[in-house]
């Protein structure tokens, strides 16, 4: 197939897009493809070649996540892998997303919403709740993200998340296990907990920031096949109808001390870095990274 894959783009996540591009591109020339790479920071989409068959968007971050890529895409009449224009929208906003999840009945952590002028909404929520995650609502990588151990810290890492967005997420932080799960045309790969190193923002055990996402070569990933990783699989797969997200697609879970699953975000573009954890999960059932991507072009390309 004639194939673009789309990638850079201007966000915060410029990086990780560019390196998640290159490794699709290698991947699929690797199945036969003719394979070409687009970066809307140089190029419109709208200059794509007409004999292009398909382009897979992994332009991270807003610009691509956001849905502002796959309304360009409708309006260019070109078939892209991945979720749709409205669930893109959906998803990037943590907070609709929080509210979409909960009222499908599934489990969320308690926030607030907060912009630079109304902190005292933050620190009335903290002094409810004790330690908060805060980030910005539209974002994505652990960019802009804090965990707030202390309410004399709160405002700071407000200011941070508002550098990204104009609204922050405060949430109760949910102590525990970091967990994620891919899910692929509608069904969960194997979940995977993630064991970043030891950092000062997560005294017990560190948290997955963009450094241990992209870069910490210590953080362990270690694959769980129990009824727990059932559960999230199940979890993911609700996540993701509720939201209308479809193609492949990471959704991220916190499992507190009682082993209780909360669901963090939804990633419609995930990333596929040498780091990334949607590459393992595929490889865990033997789909190379090419095959995964593959996967993906033929649910979109399936007659509607």
């Amino acid at each position: 197939m004639r194939i673009v894959v789309i990638a850079g783009g201007d966000s915060a996540e410029r990086a990780v897009s560019l390196e998640s591009g290159t490794a699709v591109v290698a991947a699929l020339q690797d199945r036969g493809h003719h394979v070409s790479q687009l970066d809307p920071h140089t190029s419109a989409v709208a200059d794509m070649s007409s004999d292009t068959d398909i382009a897979v968007p992994m332009l991270h971050g807003t610009g691509g996540e956001d849905g502002v890529l796959q309304q360009q895409l409708d309006e260019a009449a070109m078939r892209y892998t991945g979720s749709s224009a409205a669930a893109s929208r959906l998803t990037f906003d943590k907070n609709l997303t929080n509210d979409c999840l909960r009222n499908h009945g599934l489990p969320v952590a308690d926030s607030v919403v907060v912009k630079s002028a109304s902190q005292e909404a933050a620190l009335e929520f903290f002094g409810a709740t004790g330690p908060v995650v805060t980030k910005p609502v539209c974002q994505g990588s652990s960019i802009g993200v804090s965990i707030v151990q202390q309410a004399g810290k709160l405002s700071d890492a407000i200011t941070l998340a508002l550098q990204f967005d104009d609204r922050c997420l405060v949430e109760s932080y949910i102590p525990g296990r970091e967990m994620t799960v891919a899910v692929l045309n509608g069904k969960p790969l194997p979940a995977i907990e993630i064991r970043p190193a030891a950092g000062e923002c997560d005294e017990a055990a560190g948290w997955y920031d963009y450094e241990s996402k992209y870069h910490d070569d210590r953080t362990e990933y270690i694959f769980d096949e129990t009824e727990l990783g059932s559960t999230l699989g199940q979890l993911a797969t609700d996540a993701c109808r509720a939201c209308g997200v479809t193609g492949i697609a990471r959704v991220d879970f916190r499992v507190d001390p009682q082993g209780v699953p909360w669901v963090l975000e939804i990633n419609t573009i995930p990333g596929m870095t040498s780091h990334s954890l949607v590459p393992m999960a595929g490889m865990r059932i033997g789909m190379s990274l090419g095959e995964v991507i593959e996967a993906t072009i033929h649910q979109a390309l399936e007659p509607d």
